[in-house]
């Protein structure tokens, strides 16, 4: 969904929609804590926010610049379906929560042990994969299985993945450490670094081990 014209725009602690068509604001939403980025994919806003050391992600609806919810989680390799957002966590735990409350529905070791695993959309089945191992997961109760990718990819050779879900959403991939957070951030005089990209995953990474 692109709409000419309209940007999102966020200041220190400040997120708002603009039209540059008619140069106003469509609305504003204030945030308590300071914004370190912000992505967007299709009606969902996410803004990444820090304080005092901690680190959470606010979903915003994007036509009325509410907050939805917020979570004490930064959510890397991120894909959204019809009710859920699927993502993975800096403990290699995969991780679906409501994509209407944020509530967790369920969390899983991934068994990845020695390396951060990627993680890939593939004809409507979620993979994650290193080298040496590939596990398929049920997306209804987060069930793990081992299994193989298509016989034409190679987990060996695979260095970066722009799957189906992200090539939906015209996204760039970027990363080379394996996680990616899906927020666009740049750098604040005060130091508040964040490094991260557009919305998506990055799915590269991925040395020897399992």
């Amino acid at each position: 969904m692109k709409q000419q014209g309209i940007i999102i725009v966020s200041e220190k602690k400040e997120l708002f929609k603009y039209n540059s068509h008619d140069q106003k604001k469509e609305w504003n939403t204030a945030f308590e804590d300071k914004i370190l980025g912000i992505s967007r994919i299709e009606n969902f806003i996410f803004v990444l926010t820090s304080s005092w050391g901690s680190i959470s992600t606010s979903m915003v609806d994007y036509e009325t610049g509410h907050i939805k919810w917020k979570i004490a989680k930064v959510l890397y390799n991120v894909h959204i379906f019809s009710d859920s957002i699927i993502f993975l966590d800096t403990t290699k735990e995969v991780v679906s929560i409501s994509l209407k409350t944020g509530v967790e529905n369920f969390r899983v070791k991934t068994g990845f042990r020695w390396t951060s695993p990627k993680m890939a959309l593939i004809n409507k089945k979620i993979y994650l994969f290193s080298k040496k191992k590939t596990v398929s997961l049920n997306l209804k109760t987060g069930a793990l299985t081992e299994t193989k990718l298509d016989s034409k990819l190679d987990p060996k050779e695979i260095y970066f993945v722009i799957d189906e879900f992200q090539m939906n959403i015209n996204t760039i991939n970027s990363s080379d450490s394996g996680f990616f957070p899906i927020y666009d951030a740049g750098s604040s005089s005060d130091g508040g670094d964040f490094s991260g990209g557009d919305a998506g995953g990055g799915d590269a990474g991925g040395g020897g081990g399992e």
